[in-house]
């Protein structure tokens, strides 16, 4: 089966009906619906901060994940040695925080990153970037 390593951007957008990317999201999830959805642990926190805010704002939230055929990517001890041996952080020396974890996945992986922000794209040579929003 198939994987893809989703960043919170995407999974926020797939779920969030209100969201502006919603509709190209949710699509493209419903079009690949038989692969395995890897979700670092991260983006699992990431999406939990977007639905407090929604909360805050007044707006129905989902706390839960309703993705099938996910599996939670844990980041850990050897995740990091991986990283550092193949000097990932050098490499995608322009991504901050929780981005750095998901071309690292994707890169270690070795498998294509969907995600809705564009500055990914700048690494399209280092890893597979998927955007669903620029079909």
């Amino acid at each position: 089966m198939a994987r893809l390593v989703v960043d919170a951007s995407f999974l926020i957008s797939a779920i969030r009906s209100c969201d502006v990317n919603h509709q190209q999201c949710f699509q493209f999830f419903r079009e690949h619906e038989n692969v395995t959805w890897i979700i670092p642990t991260i983006a699992y926190f990431e999406y939990q901060a977007a639905q407090s805010r929604l909360s805050r704002e007044g707006k129905k939230a989902y706390r839960e994940l309703y993705i099938p055929n996910f599996k939670l990517y844990e980041l850990t001890h050897d995740f990091i040695k991986q990283v550092a041996e193949m000097n990932l952080p050098n490499l995608f020396e322009h991504l901050k925080g929780a981005d750095l974890v998901y071309a690292c996945v994707a890169k270690v992986e070795k498998i294509p990153l969907v995600t809705c922000d564009g500055h990914f794209e700048q690494y399209s040579a280092e890893i597979e970037v998927v955007n669903p929003t620029k079909k």
